[in-house]
């Protein structure tokens, strides 16, 4: 829509000075607009990584309505607000700006109830710095309301500090707790807003030490297992497959690996760690591929097990065509966000493996936050090497920095990492004097007898997946398969889609049952309210409270009181409030007044009826009538569902109007409207309405359904 032109002002100098002294006032409580972008490469080449790069929630997950303004993550002031980073760390440098609006807020550090001991964590005061079990520092003064607060806290192994605007406010040692997530909370009445969140992890040790290959072997590539169809023995094309040539690998001021294929993995296995690179590698095409891999929880000795991470140089319609996984990615599992790294660019990984939870950081960047739900066997949980991978002779990779961190199971500190025993096809390398020879390859025999019965018992288990007829069994089948080769991608993906079916099944099945207890909580509210409104109206009659009896009565009619206690309640109301009517009659206008008004009363009474209807305002049935002519009118979105109807259908496109939205009673000559406990309500006279209360309707009432559907009463008198 184009904006109206607006007069030009005649005064440009002072609107100019005016708008110079607003940015001057409101300075201090402004903060950066611009776009967070990539970390600075001195602070990713240091091991800093951004756990919120201030455009999304990646890495992070939610309890309560978070937004993000401003480059910052804002909760929502109106609810409990709680927001939990899906990685876990142990060790680290923990750096952000902070600031809180109506009331306090709190970071919970190392907290994993889980583990075994569970880790409650260290619970820390935004608002003054202090560390919950952690002492030793004194608290900094409470921050000013609007004002951007910078925190930081270092842990390293027991002993925890943390400061606020530069003043040490904890600083202490405790064991209770050495993994876990961090939390941000924000209680009901608080509004938080968090930006420039970076974390350094720290204690990591070097797996490469520099100048030699010590603590590392090599692993040879399989031999080809294609062989050629030709029986002849033509010269070059006897049948046999062409050996792939072994990499060379060197480690002098670095590790470098090129002309063939082959795997480098340490001598020492790791299950849950932390591990900090710095690489480069040379694309084989130009698509940017680049044929090298980071392998862990591998089997020792094996060329292709447990989970690999591309170092491919993808663009971001790369990745959606699916013709690479992306620097970062987890191969065959999860793609990369889109990075900027170029082939022969060197560039800074951080790897966070826990449990089943895989996070991957590029150059400082989150680029992949993964969770393997799949089952053990095609998820690895088992301690492996690390490993790094070339698949073409026409591939090159250096390595300048390894470094690795085991991370903790809970409060106790992380065991040694485990020696990995020595495997026959593997070759420990020792330092490099000279140019390092090519490691032979083992000869590679057929596939065993085991292995063939095992590809046949996986065609017949795959053809039964296919047949599947409930996705129960779906799962059951391709579990087996699984089990038997946790490579299968078609049964993996066959695995989640029954998985999926299943859960969506649980969950309509729950929310159906959810229904349900809630309509019967309602039903039996409904009836302690009755029960409590005929006990107010005996009450309100020993009382001699007329007015309020009646009233009292017509509420709990319209929750569906009856019976003959009811009855006669309400004759004795109706008796009482005529002879009242009687007895003021006959005092105030005489006789005559009595005997001409009681026949006019009498035939107003019983010779006129009263005919309500009611009228849409809007929407497609704009100008409809819909006569009230029974007891209960139901308004709803639906016709009809589970036995029950509606007499008057809203038809509305943005589904605003529940399903059972409101009734209309009708008791004598009067309408009252209820609300059914709908979810965006409904007003009367521009007052919304408690759900379940009874308001009265006067002629010419109009009511609104969410603020999509509006009605208006009418009466007519016959």
């Amino acid at each position: 829509m184009t904006s109206p032109r607006m007069p030009r002002p005649r005064h440009n100098g002072r609107a100019l000075a005016a708008a110079a002294l607003s940015l001057l006032f409101l300075a201090p409580w402004m903060g950066a607009s611009e776009p967070a972008g990539p970390l600075p490469t001195d602070e990713a080449s240091q091991g800093w990584i951004r756990l919120f790069d201030g455009t999304s929630r990646s890495g992070w997950s939610s309890n309560g309505d978070w937004q993000i303004a401003g480059n910052a993550l804002v909760s929502d002031s109106a609810e409990q607000s709680r927001l939990r980073m899906t990685a876990s760390f142990s060790d680290f440098d923990l750096k952000f700006e902070a600031r809180m609006t109506g009331g306090p807020a709190t970071l919970l550090l190392r907290a994993d109830p889980q583990s075994k001991p569970a880790q409650p964590g260290y619970t820390m005061s935004l608002s003054d710095g202090t560390m919950e079990g952690i002492s030793g520092a004194e608290p900094a003064s409470t921050p000013a309301t609007r004002a951007w607060n910078t925190y930081e806290v270092k842990a390293e192994g027991t002993h925890l500090l943390a400061t606020l605007n530069g003043k040490m406010t904890a600083d202490g040692k405790n064991t209770k707790n050495r993994v876990g997530y961090f939390e941000f909370a924000a209680p009901r009445g608080t509004k938080l807003e968090v930006r420039s969140i970076q974390l350094k992890p720290l204690g990591l040790d070097r797996l490469y030490n520099g100048s030699n290959l010590d603590g590392w072997r090599a692993v040879a590539a399989p031999a080809p297992e294609k062989k050629s169809k030709l029986k002849l023995p033509i010269p070059g094309l006897s049948g046999k497959p062409k050996p792939s040539r072994n990499v060379r690998w060197s480690g002098s001021g670095g590790i470098h690996g090129e002309g063939g294929e082959g795997l480098l993995e340490s001598t020492t296995a790791y299950d849950d760690f932390v591990l900090q690179f710095t690489a480069k590698t040379s694309a084989i095409d130009g698509d940017g591929h680049t044929a090298t891999e980071i392998f862990f929880r591998g089997t020792p000795g094996q060329f292709d097990s447990g989970y690999a991470i591309s170092t491919d140089t993808a663009t971001a319609r790369q990745l959606e065509d699916g013709k690479s996984f992306g620097v970062g990615g987890l191969v065959r599992l999860e793609k990369a966000r889109a990075s900027s790294i170029a082939a022969g660019q060197p560039f800074t990984g951080t790897v966070i493996a826990r449990a089943h939870r895989i996070t991957v950081w590029i150059n400082g960047t989150l680029v992949t936050d993964y969770y393997d739900s799949r089952p053990e066997g095609a998820y690895h949980s088992a301690a492996g090497p690390l490993g790094f991978r070339i698949q073409s002779d026409k591939a090159k990779l250096d390595l300048l920095d390894v470094q690795i961190a085991a991370l903790p199971k809970g409060p106790a500190p992380p065991p040694p990492p485990a020696p990995v025993l020595e495997i026959p096809g593997t070759t420990p390398i020792t330092p490099a004097a000279a140019p390092p020879a090519a490691i032979p390859v083992p000869t590679v025999l057929g596939p065993s007898p085991e292995d063939k019965a095992n590809q046949e018992q996986i065609r017949r288990l795959t053809m039964d997946a296919l047949s599947a007829s409930t996705p129960e069994e779906a799962v059951r089948i391709n579990k087996q398969i699984l089990f038997l080769d946790p490579g299968d991608m078609p049964a993996q993906q066959r695995l989640d889609k029954a998985q999926g079916q299943i859960d969506a099944a649980n969950a309509q099945r729950e929310h159906g049952m959810a229904e349900q207890q809630a309509s019967t909580t309602r039903l039996q509210e409904n009836i302690a309210r009755r029960d409590a409104l005929v006990r107010q109206t005996q009450d309100a009659l020993l009382q001699g409270s007329l007015n309020q009896a009646r009233d009292r009565l017509n509420d709990a009619q319209r929750l569906g009181a009856s019976g003959p206690a009811v009855d006669r309640l309400q004759a004795l109301i109706r008796s009482r409030l005529r002879d009242r009517l009687l007895l003021r009659a006959g005092l105030g206008g005489g006789g005559l007044l009595v005997l001409v008004g009681l026949p006019v009363f009498f035939w107003r009474r019983r010779g006129r009826t009263v005919i309500a209807y009611l009228i849409a305002l809007d929407g497609v049935d704009k100008g409809k009538r819909y006569l009230l002519n029974q007891e209960v009118t139901h308004i709803g979105g639906v016709a009809m569902d589970g036995g029950r109807k509606n007499e008057v259908l809203v038809r509305d496109p943005d589904r605003q109007v529940s399903r059972f939205h409101c009734e209309v009673h009708k008791r004598d000559r009067n309408c009252y409207l209820i609300d059914l406990d709908s979810s965006n309500g409904t007003s009367l006279r521009n007052h919304p309405l408690q759900p379940g209360v009874a308001a009265r309707l006067r002629d010419g009432d109009r009511f609104t359904l969410a603020r999509a559907a509006a009605f208006e009463l009418h009466l007519e008198r016959q």
